[in-house]
């Protein structure tokens, strides 16, 4: 039986972030099918601080050098870990497997599961700066309900690997507020986020399901490498992921890696 290589790209230096890096191989691991592997890779350095948008710009060129370097690579599919959805479009244009992101692949499941979805956040800034374009983005502002948020700097997010207590009360108080607002399901804005919440065993506040956002990434990753593999099922290359040739491409690496 042939074996499936998926990169799981985060836009964190994960390296700094064992807890997290574990958390996302263990959770693969219970997952995804036979056949199929994960690896985990991070930026090479960049600042926790991506929830700004001057930060996230100077940050993608690194996840879209690793993203192509992973086509080269072998690798079947890319998983972009980051609810920002980096540079999604941009890398679809240009590469031919699938990519797939936390944001797209988690609101468009959270449909499936109720009416009314709402993303809860660690940091306000994401909420205000990306997460609230993100359903415009999908055609989905029909079904976002209000987004929520605490605050919680993501090195002390990730202790709570260690000692979750702190994070899933956190959780719980936000998502009980977004219910309030109007939503059925929840979204926990982040994959470091969403494995703590997981593994603390939180998959249900007042009715409403916590969707596990980073298990659903990897079965629709899972998925479209089927889809590819069996029915020849591609990305289009008709209008907005037109592909420039590869002569286009090999001139504006050129340019812009000074190479």
């Amino acid at each position: 039986m042939r074996s499936y290589k998926i990169l799981w790209q985060s836009s964190t230096a994960i390296a700094g972030f064992p807890d997290y890096k574990r958390a996302i191989e263990k959770h693969a691991e219970r997952i995804l099918g036979p056949g199929f592997e994960i690896s985990v890779r991070g930026v090479q350095n960049g600042t926790p601080d991506i929830h700004f948008m001057a930060f996230d710009f100077l940050n993608n060129a690194n996840v879209f050098d690793s993203v192509l370097q992973a086509e080269k690579e072998g690798f079947d599919a890319v998983a972009i870990g980051c609810f920002f959805d980096p540079i999604l479009d941009e890398l679809r244009e240009v590469v031919d497997i699938p990519v797939l992101t936390l944001g797209e692949a988690g609101m468009l499941t959270a449909c499936m599961l109720g009416k009314y979805f709402s993303v809860i956040s660690y940091v306000p800034q994401s909420n205000k700066k990306v997460f609230g374009e993100l359903p415009h983005k999908y055609g989905l502002s029909g079904r976002a309900a209000k987004f929520a948020n605490f605050d919680l700097p993501l090195p002390e997010l990730e202790k709570g690997f260690t000692n979750p207590q702190p994070v899933l009360e956190r959780f719980e108080r936000a998502g009980k507020e977004a219910i309030q607002n109007g939503a059925e399901v929840l979204i926990p804005g982040c994959g470091c986020l969403n494995l703590i919440i997981a593994n603390g065993g939180m998959n249900r506040i007042d009715g409403a399901p916590v969707l596990d956002v980073s298990g659903a990434l990897m079965k629709m990753t899972e998925m479209m490498i089927v889809l590819k593999e069996v029915s020849g099922t591609t990305i289009s290359r008709k209008g907005f992921y037109e592909a420039p040739s590869k002569e286009q491409m090999e001139r504006a690496l050129s340019i812009y890696r000074k190479t």
